[in-house]
């Protein structure tokens, strides 16, 4: 088939090309991205929901110092250390982990190699006994750190 300007004089039927089949079809393509396109809200916009007030004299939950337990085990004996508690006795930890004020940071253990296995499994049932969220196991790099 010779597409050109010119007719052959026996064609009596010109070329047609059938627009409103495209245009449908752009028309229904327009639709669909216009009904599934979602607008993004400019950063700039955002409402801030941080909080950044505080009451006088408090002080902020994320001052506060984690409770660290650090089990260091010999072949004599073992040391419990809470902050600047140190022990060899487990029930003096007791106590102390009751006077935490803010136990949703939860407590972390960490845990020295000559430690059993047994005396981790107080310290982590006295933390959950204490109200502590979650109690969170941490190996010891075994120098003593």
């Amino acid at each position: 088939m010779k597409l050109s300007n010119q007719r052959n004089k026996g064609d009596t039927n010109p070329i047609e090309l059938s627009m409103t089949a495209m245009i449908d079809v752009v028309f229904l393509l327009l639709i669909f991205f216009l009904v599934t396109s979602t607008f993004v809200q400019p950063e700039q916009q955002f409402a801030a929901d941080i909080q950044t007030e505080r009451a006088a004299g408090k002080q902020a939950s994320t001052d506060l110092q984690p409770a660290l337990i650090e089990i260091i085990g010999s072949d004599q004996q073992t040391i419990f250390q809470l902050g600047a508690i140190r022990t060899n006795r487990l029930a003096d930890l007791r106590v102390p982990l009751q006077q935490f004020t803010d136990k949703s940071q939860g407590a972390f253990v960490r845990v020295g190699d000559g430690a059993s296995f047994e005396q981790v499994a107080q310290v982590i049932g006295m933390c959950k006994s204490a109200g502590f969220v979650s109690v969170a196991y941490l190996p010891g790099d075994g120098d003593g750190w």
